[in-house]
């Protein structure tokens, strides 16, 4: 039998988390901000998210979920302007604005956009804000950080990649902690766009069946130092 969690193993683990004082996109609304139904849309997005990209065996791992991209969207590097560009209605926006775009989601998209083999999550699968400012992003806590590897480790065991990529230190940090071999490159935010992309796209380059067999030798830099 298959003991691995299934995408609703994941979606109630996320659901029912309490990440200290990140906001749970999956579970709370700002009525502010949000429409009346944003988590119910958020989960939905995900869940259609994951379900579409079943068959990746390519994980990008990212740090956290972003003001202007997941913590909209409800999908990693994923934007609700760019879920509107994809024209798949079975993604919805969920803010009351409804078309926040992040440029951390523009610089991965523009590598791996249209691909169903490289999927996407957030090493914090939930929002870190600074207090009172919603609309910010903070590094999250080493609690939140803790929750959130254990959400990754979960994740992995569903996905089970061959390869795996950390987008930034608290990524690498996290897969680390699981014992995981990835390659690392800087997180987009923190990098310039021609310089990330050269480095991720180099990446999914040596990704083929013959090359994949490298992530398995350690934890290697890509053409960025971190």
């Amino acid at each position: 039998m298959d003991s691995r969690p299934t995408i609703n193993d994941l979606l109630r683990l996320l659901i029912g988390a309490v990440p200290g004082d990140a906001f749970n996109l999956y579970a709370q609304r700002d009525p502010r901000l949000d429409l009346p139904d944003a988590p119910a849309i958020r989960q939905a997005n995900l869940r259609h998210y994951l379900e579409t990209h079943a068959q990746a065996r390519i994980a990008l791992i990212g740090e956290a979920a972003g003001y202007r991209g997941c913590r909209f969207s409800g999908v990693p590097f994923l934007s609700e302007a760019q879920m509107l560009a994809l024209g798949d209605p079975a993604y919805r926006p969920s803010s009351r604005r409804g078309d926040y775009d992040e440029v951390s989601a523009q610089r991965v998209q523009a590598v791996i956009g249209g691909r169903d083999d490289v999927i996407c999550w957030n090493a914090v699968p939930w929002h870190p804000h600074k207090p009172g400012q919603p609309l910010s992003n903070r590094r999250p806590t080493i609690a939140e950080q803790d929750l959130g590897t254990e959400m990754l480790r979960d994740f992995l065991a569903w996905k089970q990649p061959t390869l795996v990529i950390a987008l930034g230190r608290i990524a690498e940090d996290a897969l680390g902690a699981l014992g995981v071999p990835a390659h690392c490159v800087r997180h987009p935010a923190r990098s310039g766009q021609r310089a990330f992309q050269a480095a991720l796209t180099e990446l999914l380059a040596r990704s083929s069946p013959g090359a994949s067999a490298a992530s398995s030798k350690g934890r290697n830099s890509a053409t960025q130092s971190l």
